[in-house]
């Protein structure tokens, strides 16, 4: 029985009996005697040979590394029944020279983030920035990050990124973060505020030259395949032999988002992508990164303009989730004062836009009501409604 803790649409497994071969090449490209139809996985991944000692399992220098039990493999490792081996998206059992794996293609994200602490020195003292922040994120989950100066935020997408590793467990689809931090810093990034798109060359161009740097390993033909999928999946594969001047506000638009998933990250994070925009550029930024996030993506934002990301149709925030941070007065480090969708957020804060929810946990001498320890003990006791 081989139980997984995530499906998805049309995943497929299938085996492999290794017993009447002495090396068993793993990877992408066609010449392999198991090919993972995995665009994650590099050409040449992996190898297992069969020796009168046993099995034994070998990373090819691959980009994205390979995964056993959970713990990354450095060079070799002897296999055991039921091991379970990880390639990007791909999952394989080895028993009784049986290889059992599945071809999942580009899984969605599902993101858990346990943050006990995040401490620095100062000097010859130590000081606390942020504690117990606890959430978790699906794919499509456009999540506003909010608090006041100080409060923890920049902090907290620092040790989600992995560049400011907390006290922490930051689980991407069941991998930890800290721990195969070479396999999955890709997976996870930050977005930059707007993708320099050159008028004169060809969206085709554009694209390559981001893939250029972002698929290393694709040959010419598969990085060009990889951008038709995501052109064809945002409906814009007529425009990709058009120059950037040619193409409308809309569909410069999409030509961004395009470039954003060039790549093969799960997670966006923004810092404060509004800042220093006029109203019409950061709701255009916010149409940008809700569309990332519709693709099946995960979006982290900070913002001080959160009531710019609206639909302009309905009228209804683009966010899916608000997370507040508030420092306390107690220990003077940030804390989790909310997690939850928008509609509960501004009942939990007595408010009508998200952009007030800052007036409600800001201290007086910033022109708030100073409330923030009043909303971290209520979300810690767990009354979110009312």
């Amino acid at each position: 029985m081989i139980f997984s803790r995530s499906m998805e649409e049309n995943e497929q497994w299938s085996s492999l009996n290794i017993s009447n071969y002495s090396n068993v090449s793993i990877g992408r490209a066609e010449g392999n005697i198991l090919r993972i139809n995995d665009d994650m996985a590099s050409r040449n991944h992996a190898e297992i040979r069969l020796t009168s000692q046993g099995a034994v399992l070998s990373d090819c220098d691959s980009q994205n590394g390979v995964i056993l039990n959970g713990k990354r493999v450095s060079k070799s490792i002897k296999l055991f029944d039921n091991d379970v081996i990880r390639i990007a998206n791909t999952i394989l059992v080895f028993s009784h020279e049986m290889v059992f794996y599945n071809n999942a293609g580009e899984r969605s994200g599902c993101l858990s983030v346990h943050i006990h602490d995040k401490t620095v020195r100062n000097g010859f003292q130590r000081k606390t920035l942020i504690k117990d922040i606890n959430f978790e994120a699906d794919a499509r989950d456009f999540i506003l990050i909010l608090g006041g100066s100080g409060a923890g935020k920049t902090t907290l997408i620092n040790a989600v990124l992995g560049d400011g590793k907390a006290n922490a467990e930051v689980l991407l689809n069941g991998q930890n973060l800290y721990e195969n931090f070479k396999t999955m810093k890709s997976q996870i990034g930050l977005v930059p505020q707007f993708i320099n798109l050159r008028d004169n060359d060809k969206v085709i161009t554009t694209l390559m030259d981001i893939a250029e740097i972002k698929l290393k390993d694709f040959t010419r033909p598969e990085m060009e395949a990889r951008i038709e999928k995501i052109l064809s999946t945002l409906g814009v594969s007529k425009l990709k032999n058009h120059l950037i001047r040619q193409l409308s506000g809309g569909q410069k638009k999409k030509v961004s988002v395009a470039a954003q998933l060039v790549g093969f990250q799960k997670v966006f994070i923004c810092d404060e992508p509004d800042s220093g925009l006029d109203a019409a550029s950061r709701m255009q930024q916010m149409d940008i990164l809700k569309d990332i996030a519709d693709s099946g993506k995960i979006v982290m934002v900070i913002s001080h303009e959160p009531d710019d990301a609206i639909n302009r149709e309905t009228g209804k925030y683009h966010f899916t989730k608000v997370l507040v941070i508030a420092r306390s007065s107690v220990d003077n480090c940030g804390h989790l004062a909310f997690f939850g969708d928008t509609d509960t957020a501004m009942q939990y804060f007595g408010v009508t836009k998200l952009q007030d929810i800052m007036m409600e946990i800001n201290p007086k001498h910033e022109g708030g009501k100073e409330r923030a320890d009043y909303y971290i003990n209520r979300f810690k006791s767990g009354v979110q409604h009312g």
